[in-house]
């Protein structure tokens, strides 16, 4: 079918084509990846330095030149975390952040019981205060501030907070005061540091 569409005589209808031709390609892509989350996360836990994970996923995007930077204001040391769940949370959050923010700042805080806090911050529009929740949710999309170009699926946050629920934790948007959206992971410390007892951890 692409092949086809490529051989089109018409170069404004051919590229139209080839545009819609990959918008469905990313909708069924991303339509399996969504209905996988539903299922038990089958990826077991690995012992890893989270703040050197995080800073690796940092640097895959600075190496290509998009603006992300990592500036935790605490350290999380060694926990326990799926790795390849948590790296797809992330990516979504910062293609997000970038998509409709240009920039993203990753964070990260620890509060007094050990639970970890992982922030994607943007300095885009953020989103009505109705639909904080709704935008959590499979195909939801915000027409008003989003053309064509930059839609995507509607499936990029709802697969990130199902992976964040299947990992035992919570995530939330929030409106920066000073502009922007705040994406937060909250992920509990039981999980964390599953051998360590409260309000300690290994670092």
């Amino acid at each position: 079918m692409k092949l086809r569409v490529e051989m089109a005589d018409q170069p404004e209808l051919r590229d139209k084509l080839l545009q819609d031709l990959d918008n469905m390609t990313r909708l069924v892509r991303e339509g399996i990846a969504f209905a996988r989350t539903s299922q038990p996360l089958e990826e077991a836990r690995q012992r890893l330095n989270l703040d050197a994970f995080l800073d690796t996923i940092v640097c895959d995007y600075a190496d290509v030149g998009r603006p992300v930077q990592f500036c935790p204001e605490e350290t999380a040391g060694v926990v326990w975390i799926p790795p390849q769940a948590l790296r797809r949370v992330m990516t979504n959050l910062i293609d997000n952040a970038l998509k409709f923010g240009t920039t993203a700042t990753v964070t990260l805080t620890r509060d007094a019981v050990g639970d970890i806090t992982l922030h994607v911050l943007d300095e885009g529009p953020g989103i009505p205060e109705a639909s904080l929740q709704e935008v959590l949710q499979p195909f939801y999309r915000l027409e008003d501030s989003r053309n064509r170009d930059t839609g995507g699926t509607g499936l990029g946050l709802a697969i990130a907070a199902q992976l964040v629920s299947q990992m035992d934790g919570a995530l939330r948007l929030a409106n920066r005061p000073q502009g922007g959206l705040d994406a937060s992971v909250r992920l509990a410390a039981a999980g964390l540091y599953p051998d360590v007892s409260p309000g300690k951890t290994d670092n």
